[in-house]
């Protein structure tokens, strides 16, 4: 199967063109057009159409497409722990995972997610020993400087 050059998907695009402005149905694409405008970045319809083109020549990779991040992991089920720990702390999410680790004796696989942000960070743990890591992990030292941790609140709450 032989490589299609850019001179030839150039020559593809305005032949698509030219057939799309002679279309007998221009309110069907007008109301498609007001559809993408609703549904799509402004910065990605050009991927948009970039994607849909590949697809519709069969140029697509055959690998499944990526999921989103936050579609590709479940929400982990377990008890979510605030901490006093973040980026600023110059400290990764490894670093705090096994100082969490460390200092409670929970194995790393318990650790189900971690959501670091600057200045703090939220562990997901099982509920069965959330009570365990808060009590083993508060209060002491982290890269010089003294761990709160407690159970993180629901979002509605304050």
């Amino acid at each position: 199967m032989s490589e299609i050059t850019a001179e030839e998907r150039a020559k593809q695009i305005r032949e698509a063109v030219a057939e799309m402005k002679l279309y007998n149905n221009p309110q069907e694409l007008e109301d498609l057009r007001k559809m993408i405008r609703k549904n799509v970045p402004l910065t990605m319809r050009g991927y948009l159409l970039a994607y849909l083109y590949l697809k519709s020549e069969g140029l697509l990779n055959s690998k499944k497409p990526r999921q989103a991040r936050a579609a590709a992991k479940p929400a982990a089920q377990g008890a979510s722990l605030y901490i006093n720990v973040g980026r600023q702390s110059r400290a990764t999410a490894k670093d705090l995972a096994a100082f969490v680790c460390k200092e409670s004796g929970i194995e790393s696989t318990q650790i189900l997610s971690i959501v670091f942000k600057q200045n703090f960070s939220f562990i997901t743990v099982p509920e069965n020993v959330a009570e365990k890591v808060v009590s083993s992990v508060n209060g002491k030292e982290f890269k010089g400087r003294k761990v709160k941790m407690s159970p993180s609140k629901e979002k509605n709450e304050n």
